[in-house]
């Protein structure tokens, strides 16, 4: 087929039985303009009004490229291995360094407007290139959790007050005389994520788990300034977890906060760390999609939907997606710059051999952003680590202590009983 035959197929889908999708899921009802699809030389452009696609032309605007994608067959064809997803697509070709193969094209401000639609519009026309039916290579999702009975759920919440700030923290109230788990949320996020796995643990562990300031319910810094460095981040950790009173505790984290693990470990007397999602070196050259997360033209809760999305695992039950989602749309845009800040500027790699205590590294395979690869470099740098040990989950993604906190739970179980046999 040609690029003009695919963007009339695309025009067919679009205003047709994945226009609704289309239209609200990826907001593409609030797309007036045109995307232009590029295969090395050839070019087609689609317009639309208000999310209908009016009419399709060959070749690229005389008045100039709206927003669009662009790339040679070579990165087009990396859509079928990325889960037909924008942001996978753009994040395995920054970390491969052939830049030339596929980019977005027209102007950074507009697309991170509409990012959204056009990571769908680029999904069906990457389906129709390879004459697959949307969809149809999609494995089955998981069923979603029974709905439990009305009644109390038995997770505390309180503040106290650290460096003059009021953070919020959660727990279990579980037993006092075993292991504590401090438990650190994603980018952006807040404690809520650790629910699920507070109450599998209830009758067995002491849970505690915290909103960073300005995230969730905990009051921002003076200035409603941010964290956005490593250092500063893992001493409002360890400022917290004095304040609790707690002595060696279990600290686990996901994502940045898995990260985050590993320099805790090297800087503070832990029992043992958990990460998951996590990596000694997230070091990354996104400076321009951070800067954008805080900016009057761009909705953060909006545009950030497809790539949260990218990163939730195939088998993920569609409850527990939804959860994900909704945490998207609670998101503040310079508490998530800051988060990202500081995760893109995070290396503690170099200081791997100083981790001495028991480690338990969690990784839900699907997460193309954090793969089994990066997570396993970090395991060999663990050199002076004698109790370490790596659990994959194929199906499951970067948020995996909400996708699947059964399997986790009982994870950091066989870990903790790895750990107090070793103590005796």
């Amino acid at each position: 087929m040609t690029v003009k035959e695919k963007i009339e197929k695309l025009k067919e889908y679009i205003n047709g039985i994945y226009g609704e999708e289309f239209r609200q899921a990826y907001y593409g009802k609030f797309f007036t303009g045109s995307m232009t699809f590029t295969e090395d030389q050839e070019s087609g452009t689609i317009y639309l009004e208000q999310g209908v696609v009016t009419h399709t032309e060959e070749g690229i605007p005389e008045k100039g490229i709206d927003i669009g994608l662009a790339g040679t067959k070579k990165g087009w064809d990396m859509w079928s291995e990325c889960r037909r997803s924008l942001s996978v697509v753009c994040y395995q070709i920054r970390q491969s360094g052939s830049l030339e193969d596929f980019r977005t094209i027209g102007e950074s401000i507009r697309y991170r407007q509409n990012n959204n639609a056009l990571a769908q519009a680029g999904r069906l026309y990457s389906y129709i290139r390879d004459g697959v039916m949307p969809g149809s290579d999609l494995p089955k999702r998981d069923e979603s959790q029974p709905v439990p009975a009305d009644g109390d759920v038995l997770i505390r919440g309180f503040y106290k007050r650290i460096n003059g700030v009021k953070i919020y923290f959660e727990t279990n109230d579980g037993p006092k005389d075993r292991a504590v788990l401090i438990c650190l949320h994603t980018a952006g996020r807040e404690n809520r994520q650790y629910h699920d796995l507070m109450e599998l643990l209830k009758d067995k562990y002491l849970l505690y788990s915290i909103d960073m300031p300005g995230h969730g319910k905990s009051w921002p810094l003076p200035g409603n300034q941010v964290i956005s460095d490593y250092v500063e981040y893992g001493k409002w950790i360890w400022d917290c977890i004095q304040a609790l009173g707690v002595e060696d505790p279990i600290v686990i984290g996901c994502s940045m906060a898995g990260g985050i693990t590993y320099h805790i470990a090297q800087e503070h007397p832990v029992r043992g760390i958990v990460c998951m999602q996590g990596n000694d070196n997230t070091e990354d050259g996104m400076g321009n999609v951070r800067e954008l997360l805080f900016h009057p033209y761009v909705c953060p809760q909006h545009s950030h939907y497809e790539f949260t999305e990218s990163l939730i695992g195939t088998k993920t039950s569609q409850d527990r997606v939804d959860f994900i989602n909704w945490g998207v749309l609670c998101e503040i845009g310079k508490i998530k710059q800051g988060d990202l800040t500081e995760t893109g500027t995070f290396n503690v790699s170099g200081k791997m051999d100083q981790i001495t205590c028991p480690v338990l590294i969690i990784e839900g395979i699907d997460d193309q952003a954090y793969t089994p690869e990066m997570a396993q470099g970090s395991m060999d740098r663990l050199v002076n680590c004698k109790n370490k040990s790596m659990k994959l989950y194929e199906g499951y993604g970067h948020f995996i202590a909400v996708e699947n906190p059964e399997a986790v739970s009982e994870a950091i179980d066989e870990f903790i009983e790895s750990m107090e046999q070793e103590e005796r």
